[in-house]
């Protein structure tokens, strides 16, 4: 179980941090002006490697850490499920039609077909039909519930979740204004002006605030409000550029996964696992995803800048 529930744990990690639309890349995105075809493209890259290192430390971990749950759930025999297709088309949709404008972009393709997809593959609307896709499949399981659609159905649920994901962009954008009224962007200015450390400037303050908050999201959004100021000075101003920039904030927001953060506590009660063995395994393989974050990314920014 030790092995199952933080394999499972570390690979959401790696793509809650990484992949849109989850909050934090998706405000990160929108805080550095990012292009969300190359940061879900490029994100998806690098928590490929996050991932799999993720599931190495999972495995060392189970077998040094053994142990069967008590309290097993199992789900009804009669339970209708959705198809496999049905199941992933909300989260796959979306996706391929916003790589689809990115990649219609990036070769100058024209026509219906492109002017199709620069509808289609706008965030927004590619968002929005996988969620009409969501309902679609819910609807197929549970035909017979009918406050779905209503206040208190999963409908106003999923609303309740986007509207936390503007919030969060919203917010991040209101605090780089004041980042940038007031002496402390000269100061950071004047500061990393005279270093060339590029990627490592977002990552040590993701870094920071992920150890001292727990709030990933917030890493991240703190992390990316406080280099939009100092994009030039960083050598981030190029679009692909602004891409490394967010990927190097989220490689920082992965360290250090520790009892401050929600998500610590819901995998080890979830799983009842140990509270030692939660401290003794998740937040040291938090710190080797993130290292491994940093340096595909370091790789990518030798490639693309």
């Amino acid at each position: 179980m030790t092995t199952m529930a933080i394999a499972m744990c570390m690979g959401l990690h790696a793509t809650h941090m990484f992949v849109p639309p989850t909050p934090g890349p998706l405000a990160v995105a929108g805080i550095l002006s990012a292009d969300l075809g190359y940061v879900i493209l490029f994100g998806a890259l690098v928590s490929i490697p996050v991932m799999l290192i993720g599931y190495l430390g999972a495995s060392y971990a189970g077998k040094k850490y053994y142990y069967i749950p008590e309290n097993v759930v199992e789900v009804p025999e009669d339970q209708k499920l959705p198809s496999a297709l049905m199941a992933f088309l909300p989260i796959i949709a979306p996706i391929v039609l916003m790589l689809l404008k990115t990649i219609g972009d990036m070769m100058g393709f024209g026509g219906v077909v492109m002017a199709v997809l620069d509808v289609l593959g706008t965030p927004a609307v590619a968002l929005l039909i996988g969620l009409l896709i969501a309902l679609f499949g819910y609807h197929q399981i549970f035909p017979e519930d009918k406050e779905a659609w209503g206040f208190d159905g999963v409908f106003s649920d999923a609303l309740k979740t986007a509207g936390q994901i503007v919030l969060i962009v919203g917010a991040g954008g209101a605090f780089s204004g004041v980042l940038k009224a007031s002496p402390l962007q000269d100061i950071l200015t004047n500061t990393f002006s005279g270093l060339t450390i590029g990627i490592l400037a977002p990552f040590i303050i993701g870094l920071i605030f992920r150890t001292c908050v727990g709030s990933a999201t917030i890493a991240m959004v703190t992390a990316a409000t406080m280099i939009s100021p100092l994009m030039d000075v960083l050598g981030f101003a190029s679009p692909i550029g602004r891409v490394i920039a967010m990927l190097a904030c989220a490689a920082g927001g992965l360290m250090v996964f520790h009892g401050n953060d929600d998500f610590f506590w819901v995998t080890a009660t979830t799983s009842e696992m140990d509270t030692s063995i939660a401290y003794k395994t998740i937040p040291i393989i938090s710190v080797l995803q993130s290292v491994v974050a940093l340096a595909v990314v370091f790789v990518l920014s030798l490639i693309f800048l």
